[in-house]
């Protein structure tokens, strides 16, 4: 009886060390477009107190192509906004930018940020009217189209974490942060 409990352990014991070799040695890292540059994450939670409202957002992006500028450039980020009497959404973007830069943000203090330009999809069970809320609580237009040009993400271009207080957005109280890493042989 302990002689066959003992050799299921030894065979079981060895095919888990094969199957882990194996798949050790055959799987690859997830480079659709290359080795990103900068690879960043972002969150925000903006709650206003006595209100029942609240929005945020959380996710990451990659940035490949360049050191301050580039061809390519991936972000997935779910986004919420819950307002009074249980209404609001939820949604995810899958953001592909075809181009990012480097450049000051549109109002002070005008930190250097990364700005992106490509497409989107939105993911959700959305109204026609909180999809385009969702689009426009990234891009800042008017929410109608999937397409956008030099649009601000707010992450810093430098290395480092970032925590930003929500006062950022009057009332509203939460957390606003970034981290930013450069990965300089990419």
């Amino acid at each position: 009886m302990f002689r066959r409990v003992r050799r299921a352990l030894l065979v079981g014991g060895v095919v888990a060390v094969l199957a882990g070799a194996v798949v050790a040695t055959s799987a690859t890292p997830a480079l659709a477009y290359g080795k990103a540059t900068w690879q960043t994450t972002l969150n925000g939670t903006f709650i206003f107190p006595a209100t029942g409202f609240g929005l945020g957002f959380w996710g990451w992006c990659a940035f490949a192509g360049g050191i301050t500028s580039g061809d390519d450039a991936d972000c997935q980020i779910a986004e919420y906004m819950h307002a009074p009497a249980g209404s609001g959404w939820n949604c995810e973007l899958s953001i592909d930018a075809t181009s990012w830069n480097q450049s000051a943000e549109s109002f002070p203090p005008f930190f250097i940020t990364f700005h992106v330009t490509g497409s989107l999809a939105v993911r959700g069970n959305l109204t026609a009217d909180e999809q385009a809320a969702c689009i426009s609580f990234f891009t800042g237009g008017d929410g109608k189209s999937t397409t956008f040009t030099n649009v601000d993400t707010f992450i810093p271009a430098a290395p480092g974490h970032y925590a930003i207080g929500p006062g950022i957005i009057p009332g509203s109280v939460g957390e606003f942060n970034f981290t930013v890493r450069e990965n300089p042989t990419a």
